[in-house]
Parts: C-alpha cells; structure tokens; sequence
C-alpha cells in the first residue's frame, strides 16, 4: 500500500512540474546533437589540431555558444556549415525548454487564479469545512440525497496535500468540484469561498492524529462563529466531539449540531436491551435502499389543518409513513425576524406582545415525534416522514 502511495507521489510530482515533457524537449535535443555528430565524424572532419570530434566538442560548442561563452569550434568551411546549423537548433531546442516551462508556470498561474475567481462568484452554494478519510464517500451522498446538486455548487476547504485533492477530482462524479486549500478559521479563506451569499455550510471535526477533541471542536466553533458573522442567514450545521462544545454551539444559535459521541452512546445502550437495533437505526439513516428519515417542508396550505390529516394524506397519496412534525423550521435569524415583521403589522397589542414572548422563548427546528392527532399546523413546520427519498 505505501509503495502504491510513492508511485502516486511520484506520478504526480511528474505532472504538476511538467517534468516529463522537459525531458523529451532535452531528449529531442540531444538526438540532433549527436546527428549532427555523426554527420562530422562520416565526413571525416578534424579540428584544427588533426583530431576528430568527439561528441563532447560538438555539445560543449553548442551549449557554451548558445550560453554566450567563446569557445572555438574550428575553421574549417564544412565544419562552420555544419556549427551554424547546430546552433540554429541548439537556439530552437532552448528557446522550446524555457518557453514551455515559461507557459507552463504561467497557465498553473492563470487557472489557480480562474479557479479562485469562479469560486469568488458562486452563490447559494455549499461549503464544506475540514477532511474526512471517507470525504468522497460523504460529498457523494450529500449529491445523491440533493438532487439538483452538482459538484460545481460544492466548495471544499483544507489543508491537506495536492495529492489527496486531486484524488477527489480525479474521479468522474466529482470532476468540477470546487477544492480550496486554505484554513476556514482564517477570514480571508472564507472571503475567497464568497461565505457571504453561501446558502449552507457543513464543518467536519477533522481526525488528525495527535491533536485533542477540544481543540478539534475549538476549531470548528471557531469557523461556525466566522460564517455566522459573515452570513447570518445560512444554514451552519457542525460536527463535534465534546458535550461542552455541542452546548457552546446550541448556545450560539447553531442550526444543526452533530454530536457523535450521542449518537454511538444511544445505539449502544439500546444494542444492550433490543436485538436488531443497530441494524434499525442504520435503516433509519438510509442504508443504501433510498428509504430514509426525512423532513419535507409543510405547505402554506396545511396551515391549520390537522396532524391526522396531514398524516392520512401522505400515507393514501404516496404510501410514506409520517412519524412526527419539526416545529419551527428553518434559520433562528430569519424565523424571528418574520415574527417581528408580522408584529409591526398587527394592530391587536395582545397579539403583538404573544409574538414577543414567542420570539423571546423560540426554539429552532423543534422534533415532536408521534404527536397528538388534533394537533394544529402552523408555520414553518416540517413533515418527518419515513420512506423513498423525495427531495
């Protein structure tokens, strides 16, 4: 495996400096010197001391005339014939090294450039934050689970090396993801992904060897903090280690906190009472065959009909299973605000002073599994259903 690793290393290093087509340009080169050569030795020519040139003569002419140096070939008319030939294409075989490593550069130059300029005009699109192992695995199933999502509409940001980046590109599915290399605690890193108009953002708790799970969650309730700061509209949802960040995070209004530890801890304790219970969460999760927990957004329309009713519905008109309503779904910025709006408009001093209070005690995307049948629907609530994946 380590071995498979260098000739990657190896392979790439070959084609990030062009090194391969350097040494053909050389090689070419080197062919027509020693033509040349020949061409003197079956002519039978001699310097001036009545020896015959060696290919050493003939390439030190070359390469120290060319390098503006004196350095005397000889005087006889069919050798100078012959030196002034090699010296057109001893000037052709340079002038094709430097200017193709000249234009090589330059081009890196230019597309790095083009690159971070199209990534500078993306909107509504998604950053993800940090690197996983199985980061392919994961941008896939975010395409998979978001339909009208294309790689073009993602943007990576690490620090990892060129090699594992260009893995990721390499692949057909992936070819026009957005990679930027930088740290997304850093504002600059995030001005260059265009953060501002961002329409989510997904920060990993990287696993780096040697660095503790605090430090990793400092780093990424640091980034959250940035993000929220330059787009206080999008949807942040972070991934952490520790409880004491998961608290910090949920204190700062953080839409979707993942604590993994939770999670394992849940499916592990109920492993102990129930048979089968890993392999029901995994169902829950989606384990490949498309059905899935979901959450499909409620209609205006349904707005103040029933849960019972809602839940008849989706059973007869697409046979998916409702489980429970998400209250108070979407960005805690943007649900408030819509709140204050609706309270200016109203004349009822009662109702405005309901809907501070409901602001003042709000709470953002709110699960309420298995509710009552008469359960009113309101605004901004979520349907949790279990079945084929619709997004």
């Amino acid at each position: 495996m380590e071995s498979d690793k260098k000739r990657l290393s190896f392979k790439d290093f070959l084609k990030k400096y062009h090194i391969t087509t350097t040494i053909i340009i050389i090689s070419v080169y080197l062919i027509i010197v020693l033509a040349l050569y020949l061409i003197l030795k079956f002519t039978n020519q001699v310097d001036d001391s009545g020896n015959p040139y060696t290919f050493i003569d003939v390439f030190l002419f070359n390469f120290l005339t060319v390098a503006g140096n004196d350095y005397i070939f000889t005087d006889s008319v069919p050798a100078k014939i012959i030196g002034i030939i090699l010296l057109l294409f001893s000037m052709f075989g340079f002038s094709a090294i430097t200017g193709y490593l000249s234009s090589a550069f330059v081009e890196r130059k230019l597309s790095s450039r083009k690159g971070l300029k199209k990534m500078q005009n993306l909107k509504n699109h998604i950053i993800i934050c940090g690197w996983k192992n199985d980061i392919k695995v994961l941008i896939k199933a975010i395409l998979r689970k978001n339909k009208n999502l294309t790689p073009a509409n993602i943007i990576l940001i690490n620090n990892q090396g060129d090699d594992k980046n260009r893995i990721l590109q390499e692949d057909d599915e992936l070819a026009n993801l957005n990679i930027l290399k930088g740290d997304f605690t850093e504002e600059q890193t995030l001005v260059n992904a265009n953060a501002k108009y961002a329409a989510k953002i997904l920060i990993l708790g990287e696993n780096q060897e040697g660095i503790d799970d605090e430090l990793v969650d400092s780093r990424v309730f640091v980034g959250a903090l940035m993000f929220r700061n330059l787009n206080p509209k999008c949807h942040i949802c972070a991934e952490v280690k520790t409880e004491r960040y998961k608290n910090y995070l949920e204190a700062q209004n953080c839409a979707e906190v993942v604590y993994t530890e939770e999670y394992t801890r849940y499916i592990l304790s109920t492993s102990t009472n129930y048979s089968g219970m890993s392999k029901v969460m995994s169902s829950f999760l989606d384990n490949g065959d498309g059905d899935a927990v979901q959450i499909n957004p409620i209609n205006d329309s349904w707005i103040g009909k029933t849960y019972k009713e809602l839940f008849d519905w989706y059973k007869k008109e697409k046979g998916i299973l409702v489980i429970g309503l998400l209250e108070n779904m979407g960005v805690e910025r943007e649900l408030k605000h819509q709140i204050l709006s609706e309270a200016q408009k109203s004349t009822n001093y009662a109702s405005i002073i309901q809907k501070l209070k409901t602001v003042k005690d709000l709470k953002t995307n709110y699960p309420h599994l298995n509710p009552d049948d008469n359960t009113i629907l309101t605004k901004n609530m979520g349907a949790i259903i279990i079945g084929k994946e619709i997004i």
